[in-house]
């Protein structure tokens, strides 16, 4: 009961509008509504005492700074950004300064400063709270050894309670700095563990989503095979032989289907979207790696045109982080090394915001002798000759890459003579409504302005995009007796070529190829339709059969989604549905 009722309390200090948010918010909004109404009360008190002694030269300055401390206390509830910070630390330090000068109705009163270093290391961090702490640490020795001399209204001190006063706001100082900094460290070390954790985890689900596309690509040949050899004229001991092995192809489905099901029950994979600050995000990544250990200058730059609040999986951003900076230190073995992170807004919408991420890195050493160069490590000719595909898993970055790439974005990799620029896309919401939300929207609303006609399977003109011939070859089998006519492209890039020349009423579109991916030859086809006010239906044929692969294709602009393998009635019904719809 009692701890209920503690709970409820401290729930009193957080606004509803940082509910939602990450644990860092929550933290710095209770901090900034406890110290504002502490202080609050603690002023007004003096100011009520004051004028109950009749002593107007204290309930004046005392009761006019509890009104603007309450002021504040009202307005910062629901707000938490940096210049609500530095305003209430204003307030605070002034309330401090009134303190020193007056002293209160006893000399005591000077003992709340005591609390300001806890207040200021707590809401700012120890560099921004040593410079606050600092000023007010001059300003009482100024007070106690020159100024309260120029008034009889300031309050007197003598020499040993001034070396006293100032030796307890010392301590004051340390035991608040210490417990700042076990705070952040304890902090930062869950947090490397957790994203640590959550890496493995990745690793493990790019392997079985690898080993689930190597087994599906044959398993759906397979079933293709049988399928259409139960068509054909057999005795009944060559059927009996036919439908074992189908069964046993059905039963490895099953299994492949189970193996990815399992990978995606662990609860460390939840995607949770809350409310965060997009500055304490990065600032805490960057904290992980201390100069101490990593050699590593940082500069942090964020565009002022970006919301101080967003809405979306932060966690996932320090994972992309926070594995892209490993693997440049990883590599890079320069004595010094310096890294930039920049952060500027692309794209902006009523509720949702596009940003770039950019780590601007000196070169990037290798970490063992090569072809690449007699030094041992890449310099800028021999990143230039390779392609972004060959760094990324030179870096062993792939996972990093999928994780980006599961939001429609792309990691991009620009090798230029004095530094290496590693970029990427991410969008977020700046209300209640995702990123999910937006994309349903735009494509009702696209189904709405386009134009798309009704078109009978046994005319339709398909286009079925695959890089690899034996599945073009199935799927040809299936499908050929019940359209009109079948157009093959090996590659995104043909794709195109074939889309700009003839019109088709559906395509078949499969998601890794080389050049150029269905995911881009989606989103470029999407983009020419928009002169043209037409839609043609894009059904995603692939081995990946991940959720988070269908979330992805319907992203990009597809329409519909099948995994392989399948049978081909799924198929067929799939392609009636959306050439009728």
């Amino acid at each position: 009961m009692v701890t209920n009722l503690l709970n409820r309390l401290i729930g009193l200090f957080i606004s509803e509008q940082d509910e939602k948010a990450d644990m860092d918010t929550k933290v710095k909004s209770l901090l900034l509504n406890i110290a504002s109404l502490s202080f609050t009360l603690i002023v007004l008190a003096e100011g009520i005492w004051a004028l109950v002694l009749d002593h107007a030269e204290l309930a004046i300055p005392f009761l006019s700074l509890s009104f603007l401390l309450a002021i504040s206390h009202l307005y910062l509830r629901k707000f938490t950004g940096l210049i609500h910070q530095n305003l209430l630390l204003s307030i605070l330090f002034l309330a401090c300064v009134f303190f020193v000068l007056l002293g209160g109705n006893t000399e005591l009163g000077i003992v709340w400063v005591l609390f300001f270093p806890f207040f200021t290391t707590a809401i700012r961090g120890r560099r921004t709270g040593y410079r606050w702490t600092a000023i007010l640490a001059l300003f009482m020795l100024a007070h106690f050894f020159f100024i309260q001399n120029l008034s009889p209204f300031f309050q007197q001190y003598s020499t040993e309670s001034s070396i006293f006063y100032l030796i307890l706001f010392v301590f004051s100082i340390i035991i608040a700095f210490a417990f700042q900094f076990i705070r952040s460290e304890v902090l930062l070390e869950k947090e490397r563990i957790i994203l640590d954790s959550q890496n493995k985890n990745k690793a493990q689900e790019d392997l079985l989503s690898k080993l689930s596309h190597q087994i599906r690509t044959p398993l759906s040949n397979i079933t293709g095979i049988i399928d259409m050899l139960e068509s054909t004229s057999m005795n009944n001991e060559q059927k009996d032989y036919i439908n074992t092995i189908h069964a046993s192809a059905n039963n490895l489905v099953s299994v492949v289907n189970n193996l990815v099901l399992t990978s995606k029950s662990n609860p460390s994979d939840s995607q949770e979207i809350t409310n965060f600050s997009l500055y304490n995000t990065l600032n805490n990544v960057l904290r992980l790696f201390p100069y101490e250990e990593s050699k590593v200058r940082f500069n942090l730059s964020l565009a002022p045109d970006i919301p101080t609040q967003l809405t979306g999986n932060n966690i996932k951003i320090k994972q992309i982080l926070l594995n892209l900076i490993n693997s440049i230190i990883r590599e890079n073995k320069a004595e010094q090394k310096h890294i930039t992170l920049e952060v500027v807004k692309v794209d902006s919408m009523p509720d949702r915001v596009e940003l770039i991420f950019r780590i601007i890195s000196d070169f990037i050493y290798s970490s063992k002798k090569d072809n690449h160069s007699e030094e041992g490590f890449f310099n800028y000719q021999d990143l230039v000759k390779l392609n972004a595909g060959k760094i990324i898993n030179y870096l062993d970055l792939g996972i990093t890459q999928k994780m980006i790439e599961v939001d429609g974005h792309s990691l991009n990799i620009t090798p230029q003579p004095d530094q290496t620029i590693f970029e990427f896309g991410a969008t977020f919401s700046t209300a209640s409504s995702n990123f999910a939300n937006i994309v349903a929207s735009d494509k009702s609303r696209n189904s709405n302005t386009t134009f798309k006609p009704i078109v009978d399977m046994k005319d339709a003109h398909i286009l079925l995009v695959e890089d690899n011939f034996s599945n073009q070859q199935i799927i040809n089998l299936y499908i050929r007796n019940k359209v009109k006519k079948i157009d093959f492209a090996f590659n995104g890039k043909e794709a195109l070529e074939k889309f700009g020349m003839a019109k088709y009423d559906l395509i078949l579109m499969d998601v890794q190829m080389p050049i150029i991916d269905g995911f881009k030859a989606t989103i470029k086809i999407r983009e020419l339709e928009k002169s043209t006010n037409t839609r043609v239906p894009i059904i995603a044929v692939t081995a990946n059969a991940f959720p988070e692969d269908k979330e992805r294709c319907l992203a990009s602009g597809m329409d519909d989604y099948i995994s392989k393998p399948f049978q081909p009635e799924e198929l067929i019904d799939k392609i009636k549905q959306h050439l009728s719809s």
